[in-house]
């Protein structure tokens, strides 16, 4: 009976744990058609309403009333072999289930007077999903974690006379939303095996919290542009309930063991540091194309523990290092107007992730990036449709068998389609 329990209650634990750290570590920059087709290469541009995510102050460029609504189309290719060195995942494989994500954004600016501009956009800025399909040897981590955020950020920027210099400054506000889903072991001494005793399912309520965003654009030049723009870190207090189900083995002695001793369903609280985020972005015009170089510096060393909370359970509670590091991302964008109605856009990104090595788990097989990108605009009169494309290649990641529980290779790659619609009154 004691190994019944020991076994579903560090389960238990676990899935806290680890499934905050999934939530903190995976954000979308794809907010706009046009900057995803520009590789996210948009700081110093800013020259639609999505200027309201990658640089606030771009907004007081926009002399018209415009809207702008879209989403970005993401589906994931991952696969996990296990490590041949490692006796629980020797000759282990998984493949992620088929899911289609579309994060959607949605903007509207309004000038007021000659020099300042208002604005508002929702985006969603952090999230994802990792759902294993079964049969699936590392269910006793994971089968499914669903992350989601919406945020929605009023914005004012202002620019001089001259149109050479412009600050603007936003209000975000952030609401969160955490699913988890996993299956606990337990050792039957019947068998002398380990099976599927309990299903455990986290899911936390919408919580928020406010934040900020600035941004500054500077014009030396008709033919040369600088903007920087900062989005302060966050931190979101999480508050949600823990469900434990008992599935059957078949064997009354045993299922009545694993009944006597399971937890019971509880409130669990956390917090989760979500980073900030410092862009300095160069473009440069020669004739018809536009060309950006921008580095994204971003906060990811604020995840440095986790302080999980089991308020019926208080034993259960503890503090789990993650150790994250502060990464950097390169991001290089050309725009050119080919023809009346027409631009073609393409991108290049590299990415860095900020996982340690220790830390890569079916939660989040993290590794740095590389993306291209391309895409195609069209405006006529008011009418303005941005389409793009992305394919993003993760580096293979390895545990390198440093994990304390689950040793393999991960192999991620992701498709993104995002299209905007817009209109200037």
């Amino acid at each position: 009976m004691r190994r019944f329990r020991l076994l579903i209650l560090i389960s238990a634990a676990s899935l806290a744990v680890s499934g905050v750290a999934y939530g903190s570590g995976f954000s979308i920059f794809e907010q706009g058609a046009k900057a995803t087709a520009m590789g996210g290469a948009f700081a110093a541009t800013a020259d639609d309403p999505s200027a309201i995510f990658y640089n606030v102050a771009g907004i007081a460029q926009l002399r018209r009333t415009e809207v702008s609504a879209g989403g970005t189309i993401i589906n994931f290719a991952n696969e996990f072999r296990g490590d041949p060195n490692d006796t629980l995942t020797s000759g282990g494989f998984g493949e992620y289930k088929h899911h289609t994500f579309i994060p959607p954004n949605v903007y509207a600016v309004m000038p007021i007077g000659s020099n300042i501009t208002v604005g508002v956009g929702t985006f969603a800025a952090y999230g994802l999903r990792t759902n294993w399909d079964d049969p699936w040897i590392g269910r006793f981590i994971s089968r499914d974690a669903n992350v989601k955020t919406v945020s929605v950020e009023p914005a004012i920027a202002w620019q001089t006379s001259d149109g050479r210099l412009a600050i603007g400054a936003g209000a975000e506000y952030r609401r969160s939303h955490i699913i988890l889903d996993r299956n606990n072991p337990a050792f039957n001494p019947f068998t002398q095996r380990v099976f599927d005793a309990v299903n455990a399912h986290l899911s936390s309520d919408w919580d928020s919290a406010w934040g900020w965003n600035v941004g500054i654009l500077f014009k030396p030049s008709p033919t040369w542009r600088l903007g920087a723009s900062y989005r302060a870190d966050m931190t979101i207090d999480y508050k949600g309930e823990a469900v434990f189900t008992q599935i059957p083995s078949g064997n009354a002695i045993v299922d009545a063991g694993v009944k006597a001793q399971l937890p019971p369903g509880q409130k669990i609280n956390t917090s989760i540091n979500y980073p900030a985020t410092a862009i300095v972005g160069l473009a440069h015009t020669m004739g018809v194309w536009d060309v950006e170089a921008d580095v994204t510096h971003t906060t990811w060393s604020r995840f440095k523990e986790l302080d999980i909370n089991f308020e019926t359970t208080p034993a259960l509670s503890f503090v789990r290092p993650q150790n994250w590091e502060d990464t950097f991302s390169y991001r290089l964008g050309t725009n050119g107007r080919v023809a009346t109605h027409w631009d073609v856009r393409m991108g290049l990104i590299y990415d860095e992730n900020p996982q340690p090595t220790e830390g890569v788990g079916p939660l989040l097989p993290d590794s740095d990036r590389t993306a291209l990108c391309f895409g195609v605009g069209w405006h006529n009169g008011p009418f303005a449709v941005d389409l793009a494309e992305m394919v993003l290649h993760f580096k293979r990641r390895s545990t390198n068998g440093l994990s304390p529980e689950f040793n393999g290779t991960y192999k991620t790659d992701a498709n993104l389609i995002g299209i905007n619609l817009g209109y200037k009154f």
